[in-house]
C-alpha cells in the first residue's frame, strides 16, 4: 500500500523532473516498476522492523532524489558526466535520481557494508533503467559506472570521485526530519539518533550566503544538533562538500547556530 507521504513526494518529484523529457521518463520508470519497489520496501522492512533503525524505503529514496536534484541546481556546477563527455547536465540528473533511488538497496539484504552490496544488487536493475533511456549501450555502461559510484560512496566508507556520487551522498544526509524516526520510535529501542531526528521539523534547501547551497535545519530543540553534526554535516565534509555547503541549525526561540 503507497502511503500519503510516498505520494506527496512523488507529486514533488514530477513537477521537478517536468521540464525534462529523458529525466522525467527516467522516473516514470522507477516509480511504475514493480521489481524496484519491491527492492525499496525490502529495504525499508529489514531496516525498520529487524534492525530498528528509521525509515530506508520508498519515501527516504525520493527525499534524497529530490534534494540530490536540487543541490545540483544550486551549485552551478559541471557535472561529472559533462566533464567526461558522457552525456549532458540532464544525464547528470538522470545519473543522481537513479543513484538517489538505488543507494540503500544493499540494506534488503545487511547493514554493515549495505553500499558494497547494493552495487551488487542494483547493477542489474541499474542497467535495465538504462537501458529503458538510452539505445546505445556505450554510454550505458558509463552511466552506470556513475550511478554505482553512488551507491558505492554514500556512507563514505569509499570516497566519491564524481560530483554526482558528492551530490547523493550529501543529500543523504539531509533526510533528518521526525517522519524518518517516528515510525521506529515506536517499535524499537529510543537511541539519541531517533530523540534527535524527532526534534527536527524540516531542512530547506536555498541558496547559501558564503557558499552556493545552504541547508536549513528547524528544530523544536536542540537535541536536534546532534543528527545535524553527525548526519548532515559528517556526509557533507565525508564527499568533500565543505566548500560548497552551508548548514544552519534554526532552534526555535534560540541564535541560528552555524554547524558548517
Amino acid at each position: 500500500m503507497v502511503s500519503n507521504t510516498e505520494i506527496t513526494i512523488e507529486n514533488i518529484l514530477k513537477e521537478k523532473t517536468k521540464p525534462y523529457k529523458k529525466l522525467s521518463s527516467a522516473l516514470k520508470i522507477l516509480e511504475s516498476d514493480n521489481y524496484i519497489s519491491g527492492i525499496l520496501v525490502q529495504a525499508n522492512k529489514v531496516a525498520i522492523m529487524r534492525m530498528g533503525y528509521n525509515d530506508h524505503g520508498p519515501v527516504h529514496a525520493r527525499i534524497v532524489g529530490y534534494n540530490a536534484l536540487k543541490i545540483l541546481e544550486l551549485l552551478n556546477i559541471e557535472p561529472t558526466v559533462v566533464s567526461e563527455e558522457i552525456g549532458d547536465k540532464e544525464d547528470s540528473m538522470i545519473a543522481i535520481l537513479i543513484g538517489s533511488f538505488f543507494h540503500d538497496c544493499g540494506i534488503s539484504l545487511v547493514r554493515e557494508g549495505h553500499e558494497l552490496i547494493g552495487t551488487v544488487i542494483g547493477r542489474d536493475p541499474v542497467n535495465w533503467v538504462l537501458r529503458k533511456i538510452y539505445k546505445d549501450d556505450f554510454k550505458v555502461a558509463r552511466m552506470a559506472s556513475i550511478i554505482l559510484e553512488c551507491i558505492l560512496c554514500h556512507m563514505g566508507t569509499y570516497k566519491a570521485t564524481s560530483w554526482e556520487a558528492k551530490i547523493v551522498e550529501t543529500a543523504d544526509g539531509t533526510d533528518v526530519s521526525k517522519g524518518r524516526a517516528r515510525v521506529p520510535f515506536h517499535i524499537a529501542k529510543p537511541d539519541i539518533h531517533k530523540f534527535s531526528a524527532l526534534a527536527i521539523e524540516k531542512v530547506d534547501i536555498v541558496k547559501g550566503e558564503k557558499k552556493p547551497v545552504r541547508f536549513d535545519v528547524y528544530m523544536d530543540n536542540p537535541a536536534g544538533v546532534f543528527q545535524t553534526e553527525e548526519i548532515m554535516k559528517k556526509k557533507a565534509v565525508d564527499a568533500e562538500m565543505e566548500n560548497y555547503i552551508e548548514i544552519v541549525a534554526k532552534i526555535k526561540d534560540k541564535k541560528p547556530l552555524v554547524i558548517l
